[in-house]
């Protein structure tokens, strides 16, 4: 199957990949299952903050979904609008920061949820914003998790086969509403929850990763 897994509060809980998530990911593949890297993060970043796990992904869906890449070959596509001109000057200029500029997504702290929007409303971007916990990212329309994993899988010429999807946020939905599995960590959001979503682990982060492979994939 495609196992497509979430990095930030799924694989990765701020300080490191528990090692019971690299060791279960790592007989999946020996298994013959493919790994798909699905975050809201840079692909520029992958490779400090997983970097015991990205060799294993044969594709890293980043930027929500806006960005795909080849993990092997280090090639980078984006799969949406690239940030317009003019964006990142306006946000600096309400004094919106820090900011995390990617190709075609612009994140930023949560608490600048209004300032953004407010922006938002007086500019012609045609961008929405996606939230994720503590942050939230301006993204092009038609940008998420799902279509981008939607992507990847096709770039494998792997349709049709089953996915589990493992995440904890809410920007994890799209991705979870295209996944024959659909599996929460034990640390998922409020929004996961209400969500109805089937099967929560026991275990947060990586330990919960491991705990949904071994009942579904190993």
């Amino acid at each position: 199957m495609v196992i497509a897994v979430d990095v930030d509060g799924t694989l990765y809980d701020g300080q490191r990949v528990a090692e019971e998530a690299v060791t279960a990911l790592t007989e999946a593949c020996a298994l013959g299952h493919t790994i798909v890297i699905v975050t809201g993060r840079r692909w520029e970043q992958l490779g400090h903050v997983i970097p015991s796990v990205l060799p294993l992904a044969a594709r890293a869906v980043c930027e929500e979904g806006g960005v795909l890449a080849v993990v092997a070959a280090g090639e980078v596509r984006p799969l949406c609008e690239l940030v317009p001109a003019g964006l990142v000057d306006a946000l600096t200029g309400a004094g919106i920061a820090p900011l995390d500029v990617g190709h075609v997504v612009v994140g930023t702290p949560a608490h600048f949820a209004a300032e953004v929007a407010a922006l938002g409303e007086r500019a012609t971007w045609g961008r929405t914003i996606s939230r994720n916990k503590d942050s939230l990212a301006l993204v092009p329309p038609g940008c998420d998790k799902g279509r981008g994993l939607a992507a990847a899988i096709a770039d494998l010429g792997l349709d049709g086969v089953p996915v589990l999807a493992i995440g904890d946020a809410a920007n994890d939905l799209p991705m979870f509403r295209c996944a024959t599995f659909a599996v929460a960590v034990a640390n998922c959001d409020v929004a996961v929850r209400s969500s109805g979503i089937p099967t929560i682990m026991d275990e947060p982060s990586g330990k919960g990763v491991a705990e949904a492979l071994r009942r579904f994939a190993l």
